[in-house]
């Protein structure tokens, strides 16, 4: 069928509309000719949600006069095995879309996969009015947390702010104070404005000029919160509602600036029903000074919001994993089963993510990519390993962002464990002091990197006066490409560990770090 120039335009509009919603080029299309009309048809192989999304979407994009403007079809047509589907395509798009880190993203962010509830509503409980601080390792889901959050309290008169500190996190003293205080009024102000409630004007406008003031030098960061507290205090007068402010990823600010920032952001909010949200990696922050007696105490200022689901609870970690996937694939008109993965590759996949979302879900997408490269007809057990071991580098890198003062230390201290373990020991897990120790508090970081994971709380190796925390080594660090073969590795039978393979792990004692 011959087709002229304006018809090849026509289709390549419907075409890219549709294509950059799915997220995938090159997707095929019949063109069909009923009665006295023609029809565009992409060939799909599943009906799935996500189509069905973008072909409502790209005709409503459509100009007026594009003559497949309310022409537009799906036509299903059984393809190749699941990875090397189109359907796996659009799935491994989605998936970079959603696990981007990015709290104060507000754009169209394209299909929707349905929201999985956390594990104990912690969205509903940080939409509260009440200052909190969200504790979790990297990628557990604090950002994820926050979005949602905002999207329940925008549904109200409720003024929400998102600040990524990353952007500060180069700054320190009066310099980060003012900078973030410059921001939180600007922001405030546009949320204000965004409103459109009689009475914000004139308070939206007086934050408009502190922040002017602020970024002028006339108006020092420590005398800035009795007039932010003032304007707030009108605004949350006039909306009969409160105002929250998220600051995420907030272990990143300098270290020793952290209590002084929340104390001056503090000052500018209590008492104007105003409350802070900080999230961040539990090892790295520092929310209070006892020597300044600055910051946010709890539970006096703030109470924590615990986001980890470790493998402490295998069943509850590999279940919430689980239903997270299930939303995903059926996105693409897919299930969790044998012909997409194969139960011991996801129970490996759930497993060496350690319950962590965004690691299990990009590991998910490498091993997809693996099972595409080797014509493979599902996600397999190999593909899943070579990912998990590829995906070390990226956690490396994360431990440099994160914890940029300690991470010689950190990457020293993990080097050594590994000497203890996987060369000395021949096993993936190990024991640490329960008591105060420069060691304990570097594995703790290190489990906020997801470089160890917690999988028991209390061990009794001898006396039972000495308790010990029991961990695993990151499955990155010696699987894939690098597996260790001869490496005893520690998993539960029936979602418990033995007691007595606990108590045999190689223990690290205060002193480990300087080799006492």
């Amino acid at each position: 069928m011959s087709t002229t120039t304006d018809e090849q335009e026509a289709e390549h509009e419907a075409r890219s509309n549709f294509e950059r919603l799915v997220g995938v080029t090159n997707i095929p299309v019949k063109r069909v000719v009923t009665g006295n009309r023609q029809f565009l048809k992409f060939l799909v192989g599943r009906e799935a949600p996500i189509y069905s999304h973008a072909l409502h979407q790209a005709q409503r994009d459509l100009s007026p006069d594009n003559p497949y403007r309310g022409a537009l079809a799906l036509q299903v047509a059984k393809g190749p095995t699941f990875p090397n589907s189109l359907e796996a395509s659009a799935l491994l798009t989605l998936l970079a879309r959603s696990t981007r880190e990015v709290s104060e993203d507000t754009s169209d962010r394209g299909y929707a996969v349905p929201f999985i509830p956390f594990h104990k509503l912690e969205d509903h409980k940080l939409a509260q009015p009440a200052t909190q601080i969200v504790r979790g390792r990297r990628g557990v889901g604090k950002s994820t947390l926050i979005r949602r959050a905002v999207e329940l309290l925008r549904a109200s008169t409720a003024v929400a702010v998102v600040l990524d500190m990353q952007t500060y996190s180069t700054l320190d003293g009066d310099d980060l104070i003012r900078e973030v205080l410059q921001d939180i009024c600007g922001q405030t102000q546009r949320a204000c404005e965004d409103l459109n409630l009689d009475g914000v004007a004139s308070p939206c406008a007086k934050l408009g000029e502190i922040a002017e003031r602020l970024s002028n030098g006339d108006l020092s960061p420590n005398q800035s919160p009795p007039a932010i507290k003032r304007a707030l205090a009108a605004i949350t007068k006039a909306t009969s509602s409160h105002a929250f402010f998220f600051l995420d990823d907030f272990h990143v600010i300098d270290h020793e600036s952290q209590p002084a920032l929340l104390h001056v952001l503090h000052a500018a909010v209590k008492g104007a029903n105003g409350w802070l949200k900080v999230a961040g990696l539990s090892s790295l922050l520092n929310t209070y000074s006892a020597n300044t007696r600055k910051g946010l105490q709890v539970p006096g200022d703030a109470q924590f919001v615990s986001l980890d689901l470790t493998l402490e609870n295998p069943e509850a970690a590999e279940s919430h994993l689980r239903a997270i996937l299930e939303s995903f694939l059926q996105a693409v008109g897919y299930s969790v089963g044998k012909s997409v993965v194969p139960a011991q590759a996801f129970r490996r996949l759930a497993w060496a993510t350690a319950g962590v979302p965004r690691d299990f879900l990009q590991m998910f997408a490498r091993s997809i990519e693996h099972a595409q490269r080797n014509r493979h007809t599902s996600v397999t057990l190999s593909d899943v390993n070579i990912a998990i071991g590829e995906f070390g580098q990226q956690k490396m890198e994360d431990v440099a962002r994160d914890a940029r003062n300690e991470a010689d230390v950190l990457k020293e201290f993990l080097r050594r464990i590994q000497e203890l373990c996987l060369h000395e020991n021949k096993v993936n897990a190990f024991l640490v002091r329960s008591e105060d120790s420069r060691e304990r508090v570097l594995v703790h970081a290190l489990s906020d990197l997801r470089m160890v994971h917690l999988i028991h709380q209390s061990i009794t190796p001898r006396s039972a006066g000495e308790h010990y925390e029991a961990y695993i080594i990151d499955y990155s660090i010696f699987t894939g490409f690098r597996r260790r073969r001869e490496v005893r590795e520690m998993l539960p039978e029936e979602a418990q560990f033995k007691a007595a393979d606990l108590r045999a792990l190689p223990r690290i004692q205060a002193g480990f770090l300087e080799g006492e």
